[in-house]
């Protein structure tokens, strides 16, 4: 499932966003489809790569707030692992952003990207 939200925004400043807990290890690694992402809760997917629509993929980092990749202009995508939140994955254009993960997971990405005090 995936949640639509159209964001401007200049950076991320993770003030005020809390991770919660940790979550197990998923094993064994993979790669996953970020369609799918939701179904995965109880466990990390740190370590993970993660496969958009456009076939572009990410590779899930820690539990320490977001990374992303901007190789194309007008274009980026990563992924943020928000702990016993899960993990969430997001696509940014110039007309906006899509979210997919679990809805706790996307809630915490989009409090962090309100939150920007640049």
């Amino acid at each position: 499932m995936a949640f639509l939200a159209a964001l401007t925004t200049a950076g991320c400043s993770p003030t005020g966003v809390e991770i919660r807990g940790q979550l197990p290890p998923c094993s064994p690694m993979g790669t996953l489809a970020v369609e799918e992402l939701s179904a995965y809760t109880d466990c990390s997917l740190e370590g993970w790569t993660l496969v958009f629509p456009d076939s572009e993929t990410f590779v899930v980092g820690s539990a320490n707030g977001s990374a992303s990749t901007t190789e194309h202009p007008g274009l980026e995508w990563g992924a943020s692992n928000w702990g016993g939140d899960g993990t969430v994955a997001w696509r940014r254009t110039n007309d906006g952003m899509t979210f997919w993960g679990p809805r706790a997971a996307i809630d915490r990405e989009v409090l962090l990207l309100s939150r920007d005090l640049d």
